[in-house]
C-alpha cells in the first residue's frame, strides 16, 4: 500500500509543472474584451517619473483598458511578482493581457525595467520605449469590441 502514497504527490507535482505563469485574474466588473494592464512597480523616486509617463499614456485609453497597479513593497505586489516569475530586482514590469513580451516593428520588446534612455546607474534600462507601449496598447485596444 505504501507505493500508492506517491501517486497524489506525483499528480500534484505534475500539475504544478504544467505552466510557469499564473493566469491573469480579471475582476468581475471588467467587461469582456477589455484590455487588462497590470503594472508591478517599486514606488521609489527613480521609478515615479516613468510611472507618470505610463499613467498618462494609459489614461488615453479610457474604458478600453482595465489597469491594476501593484506596489512591490506590499504583500499583494510581492505575491503577484512571484506568481509572474519576477525574481530579480524589478523596478517596473507591465503585463498586457497577461504578457510583457511583444513584437513591435519586427523586434522583441519586453515591458520590464526602465524604458530605454531612463535607466539608472544601479539598474539598467530595458528594451522598450513609451512609444512601444503605445503601439502595443493601440493594437490590443483595436482588437477589443
Amino acid at each position: 500500500m505504501k507505493r500508492y502514497v506517491l501517486w497524489p504527490v506525483l499528480a500534484t507535482w505534475l500539475a504544478a509543472c504544467g505552466t510557469s505563469a499564473a493566469p491573469t485574474p480579471v475582476a468581475p466588473d471588467v467587461k469582456p474584451g477589455t484590455v487588462v494592464v497590470e503594472v508591478i512597480y517599486l514606488n521609489h523616486p527613480p521609478v515615479r517619473p516613468v510611472l507618470t509617463a505610463v499613467d498618462t499614456l494609459l489614461a488615453n485609453y479610457g474604458e478600453r483598458v482595465s489597469v491594476a497597479r501593484y506596489d512591490l513593497d506590499t504583500p499583494e505586489g510581492a505575491d503577484l511578482a512571484k506568481a509572474k516569475g519576477l525574481t530579480e530586482h524589478t523596478p517596473l514590469a507591465i503585463f498586457i493581457n497577461g504578457s510583457m513580451d511583444f513584437t513591435v516593428g519586427g523586434r522583441a520588446v519586453q515591458f520590464y525595467s526602465f524604458p530605454q534612455g531612463q535607466g539608472t546607474g544601479m539598474v539598467a534600462e530595458g528594451v522598450w520605449t513609451i512609444e512601444d507601449l503605445q503601439d502595443v496598447l493601440d493594437e490590443a485596444t483595436s482588437q477589443s469590441p
